[in-house]
């Protein structure tokens, strides 16, 4: 399962000229003055100024108090919702039927179900799951989504350490289910 196309281009249309909205408030990426400019942008620039928004999160307030972009009040709400993002290191687990299932890294575990934006996490990491990744996790639309930027950590996982993951899992539904909305 993924977002529909309608909700991909939502989410595009929201988040990039948010991160457009950073880049001219911090200066970041010096020859980048439109939307179109950003998404030609490599993910590790992109990663740059969502690394600065999760530190300095007064910025989502600027950026739906001064509205640069006029958008109605419902899509401000969506950027809103997004103070409530989780960045970091995640494992993704498992694909069911409805979502990926991401488990943090720190205890307690957590087991998130996850949404790609356009494409399945599989195609995403082509490697056999387990993976381990830094990404940022998003309420969207009552589903969690990630931004759709990921840094993949290369490791090769023992059946040691993937028993203690599926035991970590196991856990995490135990005490709080498969977490599907932030």
């Amino acid at each position: 399962m993924k977002l529909t196309e309608s909700e991909n281009n939502l989410f595009c249309n929201l988040y990039h000229p948010l991160l457009l909205f950073i880049n001219q408030q911090r200066r970041i990426i010096a020859d980048v003055f439109t939307v179109d400019g950003l998404r030609n942008k490599s993910s590790e620039d992109l990663k740059s100024l969502r690394t600065i928004l999760f530190h300095q999160p007064s910025l989502f307030d600027q950026f739906i108090v001064t509205n640069p972009f006029q958008f109605l009040p419902h899509e401000l709400e969506i950027i809103n919702s997004w103070k409530k993002w989780l960045v970091g290191r995640f494992f993704v687990f498992r694909e069911t039927n409805y979502y990926t299932v991401f488990l943090s890294n720190v205890r307690p575990i957590r087991a998130y179900g996850v949404l790609p934006l356009n494409a399945q996490f599989s195609k995403i990491f082509p490697d056999p799951l387990p993976v381990y990744i830094e990404t940022a996790l998003l309420p969207f639309k009552d589903k969690i989504i990630t931004d759709g930027i990921f840094s993949r950590f290369r490791l090769e996982f023992g059946r040691g350490f993937i028993r203690n993951l599926q035991k970590s899992y196991l856990e995490a539904i135990d005490n709080e289910g498969i977490i599907t909305c932030l």
